[in-house]
Order: C-alpha cells, then structure tokens, then sequence
C-alpha cells in the first residue's frame, strides 16, 4: 500500500484535468473502431487483445505505510498507444501526515502513465510484477469504463488499511468487470481462515515495527473475520488469484491468462530488523524489575523516579492515541481496543492526585492484579501479542511498586 505516490502527481494537468481524464474512455470507443487499419499492433480475430488488463503488485519498503507492498490496475490499449496504472492514491500534500494517521485523508483512483509510475518504483529500489487478467473483451472494456468512471469523481474514500485500499480497489474492480460471471477463489491458503489479527501478522512478518503498529491500532477488529477482498496484501492477492478461477453456469478459466512478467527486478531490499520490539519490551523489563528490586531494597530511589515519569507519560500518550483512534479516526477503523487496559490516562491522574493518600497504595495494588489478568487473557483475543504485554508486564512491576513500601 502507498501513500506518497499521489504526492508525486497531485498537480499533473493530466490528473486534475476533466478533459485528460475521460479522453481515455473516448479514445478508447473510437480506436476500437479503427483498430483492423493500424498495422504497428497485430489485434487478434476477436479483438480480444485490443485492450491488455493486468494486475501490477509492487514489493515493499521501508517506509511504514509501504510494509505490505503496493498494487495496481494495469490496462494498455497498443493501437491507440494508452498505457495507464491505475491507482488508489491519497490526495496529499506536504504536512498531511497528522491528518493521514487521524484516519481522515480522502483517497481516490488516479491514472498515472505507466513510465512514471515505474520510474518511482525503479528510483526506490523497488520491484514491480505484472499479472495478465483472463477476461473477456467487454469485461475489458467494461474494466476501463469502471475505472474512467472513478477517475472523475473528487477524492470520496476515506483511506482505511483495514478496508479501504489499494488491493480492495484492485478486487473489486475486477469482481465489477465481470458480466454473468464471478470469481471462485477455490481452496485459498490456511491463513485466509484465520482472523484479521492472525492475518495482519502474516501479512506484516517481514517487518516487526510495522506489526506493532497494525495490531496495536487495529483494536477488536483483529478478532474479526472479514470478506475476502478486504483480507488481502498486495503480495497475498496474487497468491490467492493464481489459485482462483473466473466462472459461469457454463464455463470456467483462471484468473491469470499468462506467467507473471517482471516489469522492475528489485535493487534494494528492505532493512532486516536486529531490535524487534520483543526485544526491546524485554530488555526494558529487566531493567525495570532491577531499578524496581534496588528502589525496595533503599537504593536507585531517583532512578525509579524518573523510570515512573517516562512510564505515566508514555502511557497517557498511548492512552489518548488509543481513545482518538477507537472512537474518532478512521485509519483503522472505530473499534474497542483492548489496549485501553493497560494503556490509558487515569493511573498519571491517580497518582497526581491522590499519591498521598492513605488508600493510594490499594488503588495500585488492583490495578497491578488486573493488568496481570490482561497478560493472562492473552490467548483470547488475536490482538494481543508478547510484544504487548511485555509492555503491560513493565506497567505491571511499577504498580505493585507504589503498592509495597521500600526498605528504610
């Protein structure tokens, strides 16, 4: 999934002009009337090649929004020399990226010209494959009136990485396309049967930081199952459609007509990770039980301070984010998010306002117990994970803290 392509052509005339954007469409009805004239591009009897639809798939980066990879329609017209990706792009501009995380950047499907939109793969690094879809000549015409279509409407989508992407775009054009038929995904890999949770982590494996994001963002949605076309990545949609087939009451074909072509081959692959979060979260749990064991024992009393200082701000911070994203921001979309438990506001304003009271001691020693409960619920909700609660175990030492006096 990318974001900063439409960075890149927000301001190309050929993108913002009504004109540009429905000569497609016109240029494609008339040339398909002159086409048995044009020699430079051999069309077949039927006229079946006369428009060529693909799949594009991009591999991924190191950028965040870019994790998973990105995909795209390809659809080239030889005899009227047009060769366009289509994408779902979001129509930002520099600055726009507290708007992108709160859920409310609009998105919508550009045409860029296939040059350029390789080039800004090719200038990152990045390879790009080339899927050949199976469908009929109407269903390809029908496919580049759908998008044409699209092409004129303002930026209407909100942006979402659960539901409203670049590969939901893909899918659902192609399932539009078809006239009496549909797809039969057939027997799709075991992952596909497993919640969104379990799929974002498949999806995501090959960058931890990411992961955390996802699944930390995603809320109760991970204990979801959604439709197939909002399940996929830009590298699972191939797999998935090299398996399915397109299907009539009569007749049945895959959904790939050729091998796929590599269009860029990869020059830079992205940085393996050495500090997964695991191993982060790990790391300042042990140093929070040390500072924690010397605190009690009467020593390193400034050092839990400043510990306890970092730990109310970072989960207030976490609290607030967690608050916006599951009741207002739509990037991931408004659910509950278990997150909330251990990670909220009230224990800073708790401490802020009653450290000194006598009863203080027993509001921490309770929530100390629930949020060992919450790392014990673990294995009954796909949102939660050992990076996680290793954070919540740290809360965790720190609440029985202030619940256990230190040594004189």
């Amino acid at each position: 999934m990318r974001v900063h392509h439409l960075i890149l052509y927000n301001h190309n005339p050929m993108l913002s002009s009504f004109v540009k954007r429905t000569v497609l469409s016109i240029t494609l009805l008339v040339m398909l009337v002159e086409a048995r004239g044009n020699e430079p591009y051999t069309l077949a009897p039927d006229s079946s090649n006369f428009v060529i639809a693909s799949l594009v798939t991009a591999t991924a980066s190191d950028v965040i929004y870019s994790s998973m990879g990105h995909c795209a329609l390809r659809l080239q017209c030889p005899t009227a020399s047009l060769d366009y990706c289509f994408s779902l792009e979001m129509e930002a501009r520099p600055g726009d990226y507290v708007k992108f995380f709160s859920g409310e950047m609009k998105a919508a499907v550009v045409a860029v010209p296939t040059g350029e939109f390789l080039n800004a793969y090719r200038e990152e690094g990045r390879g790009v494959t080339e899927h050949e879809l199976n469908l009929t000549h109407h269903e390809k015409q029908q496919l580049w009136r759908l998008l044409d279509e699209e092409l004129v409407k303002p930026p209407h989508l909100t942006f979402n990485f659960l539901n409203t992407n670049c590969v939901m775009m893909s899918m659902v054009m192609i399932e539009q396309c078809l006239i009496d038929e549909h797809i039969d995904f057939g027997t799709m890999p075991a992952v596909m049967q497993s919640d969104n949770g379990d799929l974002i982590r498949y999806h995501s494996q090959d960058s931890p930081w990411a992961q955390f994001l996802y699944i930390t963002l995603s809320g109760a949605a991970c204990d979801d199952h959604y439709e197939t076309e909002y399940r996929l990545s830009p590298q699972m949609i191939v797999e998935v459609l090299q398996g399915a087939r397109i299907v009539s009451d009569s007749t049945s074909r895959p959904v790939f007509s050729a091998l796929p072509t590599t269009l860029i081959a990869p020059t830079r692959l992205p940085k393996a990770t050495t500090i997964t979060p695991t191993l982060l979260f790990l790391f300042l749990l042990i140093v929070t039980i040390a500072i924690t064991v010397a605190e009690k024992m009467g020593h390193w009393e400034k050092a839990a301070k400043i510990l306890d200082i970092f730990l109310f701000a970072f989960q207030t911070l976490a609290g607030i984010v967690l608050i916006y994203t599951s009741t207002v921001a739509n990037l991931f979309g408004s659910h509950w998010n278990w997150y909330l438990i251990p990670f909220n506001p009230l224990p800073l304003l708790l401490w802020l306002c009653f450290h000194r009271a006598k009863w203080f001691k027993y509001a921490f020693l309770i929530y100390g117990i629930v949020l060992v409960l919450f790392i014990i619920y673990t294995p009954f909700s796909s949102q939660l994970d050992l990076s996680h609660q290793l954070l919540t175990a740290i809360l965790a030492v720190r609440a029985f803290s202030h619940a256990v006096p230190s040594r004189k």
